[in-house]
């Protein structure tokens, strides 16, 4: 068996070779590779470069590769045995990804090795480098046209799947039950602590107090969120996460996709994604969105129905978006990354008080 890299920057021309053919392709000899680092990119949980490929005879395969492996460090460690990150995506590559391409109008990268170690966790993948595109920013937002596209594509993914008994059958693709959440619980309770106490500007007292609720009790919550109508969800469906190419956007990183209730994708992506031309339109994609789930198979929301959903989900990334924002916040906002999660965080504070989300989930304490 190909061994799993450690670092994705010390792959090798042999490495690759016997990864690629181990996986099913037949690779002419591989003379060279190239890795290098990714244009402004610097992962938090993973380590993602860019490999160039010198063939010794024709081959279909391309010439470029992206290839990803998990971070060495204890915040990466930690989030991978709390998300199962990378046994989420190896899953899904090996056994989803072909499948909701040609169900839905969503665009994945193709995948050529796909390395995972059930005991340790370790990981390697080699995927398709999207070339050219334009990235996708949550820092800069995008226009209306091309939200519209991406609310429209995840909503045709959520009625394609919607209470779809088949995903039971998928051992790895975990729901609000996942055991391994729960070990995320102290990091979280701790960070909340540390948030109010340096940085209590951020949230009104309301979303202090529905916050509070759900880290009093989070297995309680999590319970109850599985309870939820359910579907297929990318779970980090964010700008960051979208190639534009001219034929459309393509959707990358696919290590939380779970059995969860819609809005925590819609209601990530607007929290997360907006700026000032999306977000004076969002009554229209509320709208596409109900449209587009109804027709590919959900069920006939109302905007009433759709505005709960998003309360919940809203419930959710309030009481812990904070916590990448309070691990990242030493290294200040010259690091792109932590003005990513600081956007973050203050999207999902912004979602939360347009859509009523705290006095919504009066209703249900």
């Amino acid at each position: 068996m190909t061994e799993i890299l450690n670092s994705v920057a010390t792959m090798t021309p042999q490495w690759l070779q016997e990864a690629l053919t181990e996986a099913g392709h037949a690779p002419p000899p591989i003379s060279a590779v190239e890795v290098r680092p990714m244009d402004d990119f610097l992962g938090a949980m993973g380590e993602v470069v860019i490999v160039s490929v010198d063939y010794n005879g024709d081959t279909d395969l391309p010439d470029e590769f992206v290839a990803k492996c998990p971070m060495d460090n204890e915040f990466a460690r930690q989030n991978a045995q709390v998300m199962v990150s990378y046994q989420r995506e190896h899953g899904f590559y090996d056994h989803l990804a072909g499948q909701v391409a040609a169900r839905t109008n969503i665009t994945i990268p193709a995948c050529f090795v796909n390395l995972f170690d059930p005991e340790t966790h370790a990981a390697t993948l080699v995927i398709e480098r999207i070339h050219p595109a334009t990235k996708g920013d949550i820092l800069d937002g995008t226009n209306f046209e091309r939200m519209h596209t991406l609310v429209g594509n995840l909503a045709g993914m959520h009625g394609a799947y919607w209470m779809d008994g088949s995903l039971h059958e998928q051992a790895w693709l975990i729901d609000w039950n996942a055991p391994t959440l729960l070990a995320g619980i102290p990091r979280t309770q701790e960070c909340w602590r540390n948030m109010r106490e340096q940085y209590p500007q951020y949230h009104s007292d309301d979303l202090v107090a529905m916050a509070d609720v759900f880290l009093a009790d989070v297995p309680a919550w999590l319970g109850r969120f599985a309870q939820r109508p359910w579907t297929l969800i990318h779970q980090d469906y964010e700008l960051d996460n979208v190639l534009f190419r001219d034929d459309g956007p393509v959707i990358v990183d696919w290590q939380s996709p779970m059995r969860s209730f819609p809005g925590m994708d819609l209601g990530w992506l607007l929290m997360a994604s907006h700026n000032d031309e999306t977000l004076a339109r969002e009554p229209e994609l509320l709208d596409h969105y109900r449209r587009e789930l109804a027709a590919a198979g959900g069920p006939q929301w109302s905007a009433e129905d759709l505005a709960e959903d998003l309360a919940w989900a809203a419930f959710f990334w309030v009481s812990v978006s904070h916590v990448p924002y309070m691990e990242t916040v030493q290294f200040g906002e010259e690091f792109r990354f932590h003005r990513r999660f600081k956007a973050m965080l203050e999207g999902t504070i912004a979602g939360a008080e347009r859509w009523g989300a705290a006095e919504r989930m009066k209703a249900h304490m």
